[in-house]
């Protein structure tokens, strides 16, 4: 098959790297002019500096070159840049499905799959979608080391379908038509994971760290079914599973950023000395009108709030929580 990938990210080559093992063509649309080219040419992506890209990848900043003829779109960029780059991508779409892989929500707090949705349907665009989310990390999908994920569509025969596509030995795929669930968990469990961060950070212990974990997954659970997602998904690999990878591992960016900013940096300072996007952070700002959107209270959301943007004391609101 011939598949598109638009992002050339840690993620996107990632999952670039694990469909080319299994034989696909895949192209890449990277936005970066200069990072495209040395993908092309070097054969790697600096984000995986020990993956290496198979001559059945191919790298470019243009999509013209990317997307005609592809009859799968993997839809890689940051969260907050999922319109925009299918907005510029529809031109060149005939009903390819389209899975989509960022992490967060769109503006106005909507979620990923109904931005797509709609921007289709406005371009009198068919194809059905897809979302593919779990506790893989990049750099371990890359070199492919065991990983298990979930894939969330409409329709058994599709879910099947994409099962099937994904799946390797290495690489499990478990399916459900809980497209909801699946978007929320995977966008808030980068908000706790920075709020164990900074607990990290500051060196507050393990127990801290429990306590927040726990107490994130209830908050991502709340709102959840507050927008009518299945309960089974937050006990499972894209709820729990993937709140514990990005809670704990060193390669979680999200992570890292509450570590620094545990450590008494500003976060204007940790987010200009990264070369990855932290979807935690971005998704904060948005998340903070769920209160609003469903009556809830959401403490932990609210106080990593307080601390990120308006310099609280950890410590205190921890406290509070």
């Amino acid at each position: 098959m011939k598949i598109a990938i638009l992002g050339g990210g840690s993620w996107g080559t990632a999952l670039a790297v694990h469909l080319a093992r299994k034989g696909h063509n895949i192209s890449i649309w990277e936005f970066f002019t200069e990072q495209a080219q040395e993908m092309q040419e070097k054969r790697v992506c600096k984000l995986l500096p020990e993956v290496k890209l198979s001559e059945n990848i191919f790298v470019s900043d243009q999509m013209g070159e990317v997307l005609p003829k592809c009859e799968l779109v993997l839809m890689v960029v940051p969260s907050d840049k999922v319109e925009k780059t299918l907005g510029f991508a529809v031109e060149h779409l005939d009903g390819q499905d389209i899975v989509i892989c960022s992490k967060g929500f769109a503006n106005n707090l909507q979620l990923l799959s109904d931005v797509v949705k709609k921007k289709l349907q406005k371009n009198n665009k068919s194809g059905n979608i897809f979302c593919l989310y779990g506790p893989t990390h990049a750099e371990e999908v890359g070199k492919g080391m065991f990983s298990g994920i979930v894939l969330a569509g409409e329709t058994e025969e599709g879910q099947k379908k994409m099962q099937q596509l994904f799946a390797t030995d290495n690489f499990k795929v478990d399916i459900t038509d809980d497209l909801v669930g699946l978007q929320v968990a995977a966008a808030l469990k980068n908000i706790v994971a920075v709020f164990v961060g900074v607990l990290d950070g500051m060196k507050l212990g393990d127990n801290a760290k429990a306590y927040i974990m726990t107490k994130g997954l209830a908050e991502i659970k709340q709102v959840g079914l507050a927008w009518g997602a299945q309960e089974e998904t937050f006990s499972g690999l894209a709820g729990m599973g993937d709140l514990i990878v990005t809670c704990s591992s060193e390669h979680s960016r999200n992570r890292h950023v509450g570590v620094e900013v545990g450590k008494g940096k500003k976060l204007d300072e940790v987010i200009s000395e990264m070369n990855m996007v932290a979807e935690g952070v971005t998704t904060l700002k948005e998340a903070i009108g769920l209160k609003e959107k469903f009556g809830l209270k959401l403490p932990l959301i609210t106080f990593l709030h307080e601390i990120l943007f308006n310099g609280q004391n950890p410590e205190e609101m921890l406290k509070k929580i």
